[in-house]
């Protein structure tokens, strides 16, 4: 008790000073004058009022609360004057006054926190750069800050906040409330606006010059933004690229790469960052990290709008930040596509032996990997071990689960069946099923030990299981699928779950189905329910098998790939060859295109969530290619039945698919015989069987250097009737193909041309016209810059 009423008289005696500081204060002859300021603009008498507190501020000009209250009043009517449109010369003189009042104020009294933040809200009413962000992080960041009320009038008319502690708290939260406007402000218009400046001057007096000026007026500058330190990345991209040919551009990649290290714990949440080091670390050949930061960057779960990052601004397409982020989410999957691409290239260059080696998974190194780089309660490495425990006690990898026990693993149909019967009993079930069928009649069905048409499991000489996968291509095939998430991977006990809901929902139907069984056993319909019943069951019991097998074959896949990844980046060969401007501009395609910063970020305070459709043009224009080069990945690692002719003079070979063809090729190159007059080898030819019903190109542009009058004869006649036989050997020489459709880039948009009968229809997205020939279709786009990307040919009949 007596603790309570000591604090009690230390509180009561703490308001006493305040309150006598405060009417020391309000005795002061200066601060009742800046009173009846203050009083005069609150009953609306503006004009009366400004020129009161300027008068006082000029006899003044050490008072910090005299300039304080003039700076103030001068804010509040420009803001008046701007938004009613009256007088705009008006409204800009007011935030001059503004701001010269409020730098004296805050000469005198640097610890206000109010003096700073309105400092710095006069500063951002401008487009030229007053350094408004500077100005609110100091506010923010005063530790020692003064009492509000020693120079804000304001407190003396409103005496809701008597404690220090009560205005202050008040001060800090205003402060923090206007960050948020002036943060966004400087990433909605200051920023970009530098950027842009930037990236003009690399443009116009090359990359060195704007890599100087870049780390000063961005880095340097704006060092809270990730688009300030990813601008001067590509600009000391840019400047790697331009170097001479013999000069090795991997010390200058790697002094990049280091700089965007260095920032990933500050912007954790920037997928921009993460796919610029992923992409940097593709063409140095350092393959590991590359997967790795695809996959943080893929898993982020609040990352930041692109839009606030992306250099050029405005270049990531979308109309909604989950847009943008689906698009860099994409592109990271692409990379992680082409990762796979490489793999497979690397795999094939390797010889026999060493192919092989990757053929073949330990399952107990399998098991170390992910104890090792995850933990041991990891999915994976708990699924690896309890499959080793139970094959050893089973000699089995199969097992079958009661949809209604958890954990339970029974080793047989059989014991499946005598645990249903004397564990779940109810309902008759088990009475009522064999008068329909015997259900020990279809146990053998399942009693086959093949899991995979790929892959076995034998045991070494030391009887340590290994996995063996037969064919490498079905590998990458896989991993190219699961890089794109085309493959659902879910967790082994996911899977019992979802077997046991399944199973479940099978045996009441089959109740269901028992209960309403026709009595006549010799009618058609009782044949018809016993089979129905019967191919339920039979259902069920698939269902409810597990196998190990299944589940650590993908595991031991990925493991594969993890393996080729490390022994590419440690490969010393690779690791010593210097990397030239064709393998950068093949991970890092150029961006020119700045689109308008008014178009993107149309006002201060709410920047839209949507891109006009002209401003994300330079990022749709990279997509178009791209969308068809992943297409024909996809179809080269498929397994769909293209049937080709792998000709040579050693041997005619038919394959089942594109994959198939590097290994081929390589195989002729290893070990195919040379000329026995020249010694060069022996040419290899690939043709298609059949000849194809349709075929397409797809083009690259690289720039603007193609001969418009060239391009010009090329379309015209590309209309006309063709021969591929110099494309195909295998097509028929009386095979004839003409154009169907054409996807083309002009003005900044995508058109669709396609053939319909004795017509052309254009497409823009947006609307569907007609042209009656393919002349009057170019006559139309004559003053574009037509270039055609994907041309679809059909055979003429």
């Amino acid at each position: 008790m007596g603790r309570g009423r000591g604090k009690q008289r230390k509180e009561a005696e703490a308001a006493r000073e305040e309150e006598e500081r405060r009417r020391l204060l309000e005795a002061s002859p200066l601060r009742k004058e800046a009173v009846e300021a203050m009083r005069l603009d609150r009953e609306g008498r503006h004009d009366e009022a400004i020129a009161r507190a300027d008068e006082l501020a000029a006899k003044h000009p050490e008072s910090a609360v005299v300039l304080h209250l003039a700076a103030g009043l001068h804010q509040n009517a420009s803001t008046r004057s701007a938004r009613d449109g009256s007088d705009g010369q008006a409204s800009v003189m007011h935030l001059v006054y503004a701001r010269d009042l409020y730098a004296q104020a805050k000469r005198l009294a640097p610890n206000c926190v109010q003096i700073a933040t309105g400092f710095a809200m006069a500063k951002v009413a401008s487009a030229k750069d007053y350094e408004p962000d500077r100005e609110i992080m100091r506010a923010l960041a005063i530790s020692s800050p003064t009492d509000p009320a020693e120079n804000n009038v304001a407190f003396d008319l409103d005496r809701t906040l008597s404690t220090t502690m009560d205005r202050l708290a008040k001060a800090r939260e205003a402060a923090l409330f206007h960050s948020h406007h002036i943060m966004s402000h400087m990433s909605a218009k200051i920023i970009p606006a530098v950027v842009v400046d930037m990236l003009d001057i690399s443009k116009r007096e090359g990359a060195a010059t704007a890599k100087k000026q870049a780390k000063k007026a961005l880095v340097e500058r704006f060092g809270y933004s990730a688009r300030a330190h990813l601008t001067h990345a590509k600009i000391s991209l840019d400047f790697a690229r331009g170097l001479d040919p013999n000069i090795d551009k991997k010390p200058f990649l790697n002094s990049i790469l280091d700089a965007l290290n260095n920032l990933v714990e500050e912007f954790s949440n920037s997928l921009e960052i993460a796919m610029f080091r992923a992409k940097l670390w593709f063409v140095m050949g350092k393959y590991c990290s590359v997967e790795v930061e695809c996959d943080r960057a893929i898993r982020m779960e609040e990352p930041t709008d692109p839009r606030e990052e992306d250099v050029p601004p405005g270049s990531i397409p979308g109309e909604k930040p989950e847009d943008r982020k689906s698009y860099i989410r994409t592109e990271l999957k692409r990379l992680l596509q082409k990762l796979v691409l490489v793999c497979r290239d690397y795999w094939c260059s390797l010889a026999s032996e060493k192919q092989d080696s990757f053929r073949l998974v330990g399952l107990k190194y399998l098991h170390l990997h992910f104890v090792t780089f995850y933990q041991d309660d990891h999915e994976a490495a708990k699924t690896i071990s309890d499959a080793l425990n139970f094959v050893k006690k089973n000699k089995s990898w199969r097992f079958w689960i009661c949809p209604y026990c958890v954990g339970k693993k029974i080793p047989d149909i059989d014991s499946l069946l005598q645990h249903m019967r004397s564990k779940h009993p109810e309902g008759g079930f088990w009475t009522n099923l064999p008068q329909v069928f015997d259900p020990e009649s279809i146990s053998d069905t399942y009693q086959g030990d093949h899991f995979s048409d790929n892959a076995t499991i034998c045991q070494d000489s030391e009887e340590n299981y290994v996995l063996h996968f037969k064919r490498m291509d079905d590998i990458f095939k896989y991993l190219f699928l699961r890089a794109a998430d085309n493959i659902e991977e879910k967790p082994f006990s996911q899977i019992r779950e979802e077997k046991c809901r399944k199973g479940v929902f099978i045996l009441e139907k089959i109740k269901l189905k028992l209960n309403n069984v026709p009595t006549d056993i010799s009618s058609s319909e009782f044949n018809e329910a016993c089979a129905e019943i019967r191919d339920l069951w039979r259902y069920f019991l698939e269902i409810s098998l597990m196998d190990y097998r299944v589940a650590i074959s993908p595991l031991a896949m990925c493991f594969i790939s993890d393996q080729l990844l490390t022994c590419m980046t440690e490969d010393k060969e690779a690791a010593s060859n210097s990397i030239d401007v064709a393998a950068i501009n093949a991970v890092f395609p150029f961006v020119d295109v700045c689109p308008d910063i008014d178009a993107i970020f149309p006002n201060v305070d709410d920047a839209p969530d949507g891109n006009d459709a002209d401003t994300s043009t330079s990022g749709w224009k990279r997509i178009a290619s791209e969308v068809v080069a992943t297409i024909l990945q996809a179809l080269h690692m498929s397994e769909t039945p293209l049937h080709f002719d792998f000709n040579s003079e050693i041997e005619e070979r038919e394959i089942e698919s594109f994959a198939e063809l590097p290994v081929l090729y390589d195989e002729q190159l290893c070990f195919g015989d040379n000329c026995k007059h020249c010694g060069s080898p022996k040419n290899v030819d690939v043709s298609p069987s059949n000849t194809p019903h349709i075929f397409t190109i797809g083009l690259y542009w690289f720039g603007d250097c193609e001969n418009q009058v060239q391009l010009s004869e090329v379309l015209v006649g590309i209309a006309h009737p063709i021969d591929i036989k110099l494309l195909c050997k295998g097509v028929h020489s009386s095979a004839k193909y003409s154009l169907a459709s054409m996807i083309s880039y002009a003005n900044g948009r995508y058109f669709c041309f396609a053939r319909d009968q004795d017509k052309w229809l254009i497409s823009d997205a947006e609307t569907i016209e007609a042209e009656d020939s393919w002349e009057q279709l170019l006559e139309r786009f004559r003053d574009c810059r037509l270039q055609p990307e994907v041309l679809f040919f059909e055979i003429i009949n």
